[in-house]
C-alpha cells in the first residue's frame, strides 16, 4: 500500500503538468499554422483516444450479448448520457455550424472540450487510486509499470488536452492573442481537464468501484469533442485546395501516429 498522500500528489503533478505544456505546445503552433490544421492533428488524438477509451469500458460491455443484464444497460445508459449531456448543454453555440461560432462565445466552447475529455480521468484516476492502495510495491513506479509505464502517462497527458487546444484556437482565436490572458486560459483549461481524474484517484484510493461505468461516459462525452474538432475541418471563408486536403489527412495521421508512439512505453 502507498501513502494517499504522496501518491495522490504525485498523480496530480503528472496530470496537470504535462497536460499545461500540451495545450502550451499546440496554441504556440497555432501561431504558424491554420487552425484547421491543429484541428485535423487533434483528430488523430482523438481516434486513438476513443479506442482506448471504449475499450475501458469493455467495448460497452458487448461480449455479453443479450445477457448482460443491469450492469449492461447501466454501461450503455451512462454512454448515452454523455452524449446527449454535452450536445444538449451546448445546443445554442452552433454546434453543426461552426463557422458561426467562431470568436463569438469566450472560453465557453473550449472549457467545455476540457470537461467532456476530462470525464474519462474518473475511471483512470480510479484505477490508478486503487491500485495505489492496493499494492505491495514501495514505489509508484513499480506499481504501475516501472518507467516507461510513468513515460506513457505524461505523453498521453500532454497528448490528450491538445485536443483542447485545438479548440481553444479555433473558437477563441482573440483570445490566443494575448500573452498575459492565454497562459491563464491555459491554465484553467488544465485544471479543469485534471479534475475528473484527480476525483477518481481520491475516490478510488479509498473505495472499490467498477471504474468501466466511467469510461463509458467519457467514451459518450467524447462525441461532443470529435464534432467540434470535425467542424473545424469545415469552414466556409476557408475551402480546401487538393493540396491542403492532403496536407490535413497528413496532419490527421500524425496526430495518431504521436499518440500511438506514446503508447509504445505501455508495451513490453
Amino acid at each position: 500500500m502507498l501513502g494517499f498522500a504522496d501518491s495522490f500528489l504525485l498523480w496530480t503533478g503528472a496530470t496537470m503538468i504535462p497536460a499545461f505544456f500540451g495545450l502550451l505546445l499546440i496554441v504556440t503552433a497555432g501561431r504558424v499554422l491554420k487552425p484547421r490544421y491543429l484541428a485535423a492533428f487533434a483528430i488523430g488524438i482523438f481516434l486513438w483516444f476513443f479506442v482506448d477509451t471504449i475499450q475501458g469500458s469493455g467495448t460497452l460491455d458487448v461480449a455479453a450479448g443479450f445477457a448482460g443484464g443491469a450492469g449492461q444497460a447501466g454501461i450503455v445508459g451512462l454512454f448515452v448520457i454523455g452524449v446527449v449531456f454535452f450536445f444538449s448543454l451546448d445546443h445554442n453555440r452552433n454546434i453543426f455550424a461552426p463557422g458561426s461560432a467562431i470568436g463569438k462565445y469566450g472560453m465557453a466552447i473550449p472549457l467545455l472540450v476540457a470537461a467532456a475529455l476530462g470525464i474519462h480521468g474518473i475511471g483512470e484516476g480510479a484505477s490508478f487510486g486503487g491500485t495505489a492502495a492496493l499494492t505491495s510495491s514501495t514505489t509508484l513506479p513499480e506499481a504501475f509499470g516501472g518507467l516507461t509505464g510513468g513515460v506513457a502517462y505524461v505523453l498521453h497527458k500532454a497528448l490528450e488536452p491538445m485536443m483542447i487546444g485545438a479548440c481553444y484556437c479555433v473558437y477563441s482565436p482573440e483570445r490566443t492573442k494575448n500573452a498575459t490572458g492565454r497562459l491563464k486560459d491555459l491554465a484553467l483549461l488544465s485544471i479543469t481537464f485534471a479534475i475528473p481524474s484527480l476525483v477518481g484517484a481520491a475516490s478510488g484510493y479509498y473505495l472499490t468501484y467498477d471504474s468501466s461505468y466511467f469510461y463509458a461516459l467519457g467514451t459518450g462525452t467524447s462525441l461532443y469533442v470529435a464534432q467540434r474538432l470535425n467542424g473545424a475541418l469545415f469552414h466556409p471563408t476557408e475551402p480546401a485546395s487538393s493540396k491542403e486536403t492532403v496536407t490535413i489527412a497528413v496532419m490527421s495521421m500524425l496526430g495518431l501516429l504521436a499518440i500511438y508512439f506514446a503508447a509504445l512505453f505501455h508495451s513490453g
